[in-house]
């Protein structure tokens, strides 16, 4: 699962190198004082057969964590008492709790309720006395040892078996394994768990796959209520893959989690050991403003360091530099630990300045299914996204995609929505899973079922065909009424022209259509122009904006601090439009930019048609490859 080029995510503010470092004598970088983080904490999770061996070698063991805990400060174990139907031995996991409890780091345990995982996540039959029995005795086991408990994220079914097929009758797998999970949860975990032990805290682990997790039992709708906190799969390793995991969803998950438990999102998890997405993991993380994440799990974070033969830059060069322990001495890094210890001490400098997060409001009932992951490649564009998971009456601006149709009451609270003054952006995948039950009360807008091919954006003329290359993308195709609607983000084929948008006026508000490509991958070669007025479509109502390429994330908060992710491996240097600022100050270094250029109402200048945003300052913003930069508006 692990990504070539490793450690090509370590490029972290290369303009910013020696800012990062706290004032220490010439090629030192400090540990801080005292266990653990400000504004963040770091667990690390140890397998079963780690928790099982790890005490018939405990001295050598203690040497290697001595390492770790040079690198970076854990507050919290979790120790896994079963996986593959293997439980750990009470004489194991004493051990373990009393080596951790005596160096003061918390101890919690985990479950990872797996028959095989290497049989393809092979899950236990919940339809099955002997598996049911097996499940409740390991919790129990558990409980009576940890007062919290984590769930590993194969707390799923996938069996098929002939009990499960005979048990399903007439419903849909769906509907079956979600009834059967839920009551799973009550009677063979949380039930057992607190009469064992009534202190006892369990939380659910969802993983990264969320556009799949009703076909497997995983259900939204109930499960987060019944635990007592959930925790986020923030692991995006390689985006091309079958999985499309984009490089935001380890932040854009976590916020939609956040959404569905308020309070109750105890944090993310990343895996991939030293693999190039390992740091980009966990920053974005924590821009979702959790306060714990996890790292899977112990044998990977003690892997070495590939450092400056794969990435000699400054920054890389300076995780590298030997860092001051409390006893005056130094230690030179040399574990994938030293990444997150980096990491969590760069983190720690500005979380706690960070407000809560905001976005673009994008409705995704629990357990819908629908343009499956749309909104992770809208934020790789630089619009900031808040995925919510109940209908955005509050929101000025709502995007809704074919997942928001598994609301049955859609098109009514829809329509009221825009009746009031609300601006609604609709999907083209939405309009056609409605079919004849969608919008047309609103607009009569079509989408026509048929793709076009277009070639290029905004038909500037011959030199413009000169110099932009044919996309050769296929949009779907919209119908509309002339002068009823009025399309924008206008593009050509061979010889046609069509909308990528069209919007419509509806009592006091406005409704768009906006026609995403099949492959959300395309968005990426739109032209930065277009990109511009896509953001201005989606994120009229922010305070802050981008002028940049795609692969340049945004993430806004609601106290007006802001920051610009740079994913691509070069730096790029972007105009940042904030509402109402004359100049925007650097969290980490405390410059601050001036905004020289400033529009009127009315749009961005980089940006045409009818969908521009209010008027606002632009500032030069250059931000290295792999990298971000924290501001705040002033």
């Amino acid at each position: 699962m692990e990504c070539a080029n490793k450690y090509a995510a370590l490029s972290v503010l290369l303009t910013l190198a020696t800012a990062t470092a706290l004032p220490v004598s010439a090629g030192e970088t400090p540990a801080p004082r005292g266990r653990g983080y400000a504004n963040l904490r770091i667990a690390v999770y140890f397998r079963c057969q780690e928790v099982q061996s790890i005490p018939d070698n405990l001295a050598q063991f203690a040497t290697s964590w001595a390492k770790v805990e040079k690198q970076v400060r854990v507050d919290k174990v979790y120790l896994e008492t079963t996986r593959n139907r293997q439980l750990a031995t009470e004489a194991a996991v004493m051990a373990m709790k009393r080596f951790f409890r005596e160096r003061g780091i918390k101890v919690s345990a985990g479950l990872g309720l797996t028959v095989q995982e290497s049989a393809g996540y092979q899950s236990f039959c919940y339809s099955t006395p002997a598996d049911r029995d097996q499940v409740k005795a390991m919790v129990e086991f558990t409980a009576r040892h940890f007062d919290e408990i984590i769930l590993d994220d194969f707390f799923f079914t996938n069996c098929k078996c002939e009990r499960c097929i005979a048990a399903r009758g007439d419903k849909s797998w769906t509907q079956f394994r979600t009834e059967q999970m839920d009551e799973v949860s009550r009677d063979l975990i949380l039930g057992p768990a607190r009469a064992v032990n009534p202190r006892v805290r369990v939380i659910i682990k969802y993983p990264n796959w969320y556009e799949s997790f009703q076909g497997l039992g995983y259900d939204l709708a109930v499960q987060p209520r019944l635990f007592d906190a959930i925790h986020t799969g923030t692991e995006t390793r390689n985006a091309e893959s079958g999985q499309r995991l984009q490089s935001y969803q380890s932040y854009l998950q976590t916020q939609y989690f956040n959404n569905i438990k308020p309070g109750g999102n105890q944090g993310g998890w990343i895996d991939g050991g030293g693999d190039a997405r390992y740091a980009e993991q966990f920053w974005d993380t924590f821009f979702a403003k959790v306060p714990e994440i996890v790292l899977f799990n112990s044998m990977q974070i003690m892997r070495g360091l590939r450092g400056g033969e794969l990435d000699p830059n400054a920054t890389l060069a300076n995780l590298m530099t030997p860092i001051r322990q409390p006893d005056g001495s130094t230690y030179t890094p040399d574990m994938v630990a030293r990444t997150a210890g980096y990491s969590a001490e760069l983190l720690d400098r500005f979380l706690g300045r960070l407000g809560r997060p905001i976005g673009v409001a994008t409705y995704k009932p629990c357990n819908s299914v629908g343009e499956a992951y749309l909104p992770d490649y809208l934020g790789m564009i630089g619009v900031p996204i808040d995925l919510v998971p109940d209908f955005p009456t509050d929101a000025s601006t709502i995007l809704l995609t074919a997942a928001s149709r598994y609301d049955k009451d859609l098109v009514a609270k829809t329509r009221k929505f825009v009746q009031a003054g609300g601006r609604a952006v609709v999907t083209t995948g939405l309009i056609e899973a409605l079919g004849d039950r969608g919008f047309q009360d609103i607009a009569e807008i079509e989408v026509t079922g048929h793709r076009v091919m277009a070639k290029r954006f905004g038909g500037r003329g011959p030199a413009a065909d000169a110099a932009e290359p044919n996309l050769n993308m296929l949009l779907p195709q919209m119908r509309h009424f002339e002068n009823d609607a009025w399309p924008g983000l206008s593009f050509t084929t061979a010889a046609s022209g069509y909308a990528m948008a069209i919007s419509a006026a509806y009592g006091r508000g406005t409704f768009y259509v906006w026609a995403v490509p099949d492959d959300f991958a395309d968005l990426y070669r739109l032209p930065q122009s277009v990109l511009n007025q896509i953001r201005a479509l989606l994120g009229r109502d922010l305070f802050v904006s981008l002028d940049a390429p795609d692969h340049v994330s945004l993430f806004a908060y609601d106290n007006r601090t802001f920051i610009v992710q740079n994913f691509r491996s070069e730096p790029v240097r972007t105009r940042v439009r904030v509402t109402d600022a004359t100049r925007i100050r650097d969290l980490l270094t405390d410059q601050t930019l001036a905004g020289p250029q400033s529009t009127g109402g009315g749009g961005r200048r980089a940006g045409r048609g009818n969908f521009g945003g209010p008027g606002g300052a632009f500032f030069e913003v250059t931000v290295p490859g792999h990298s971000f930069r924290v501001f705040a508006a002033e």
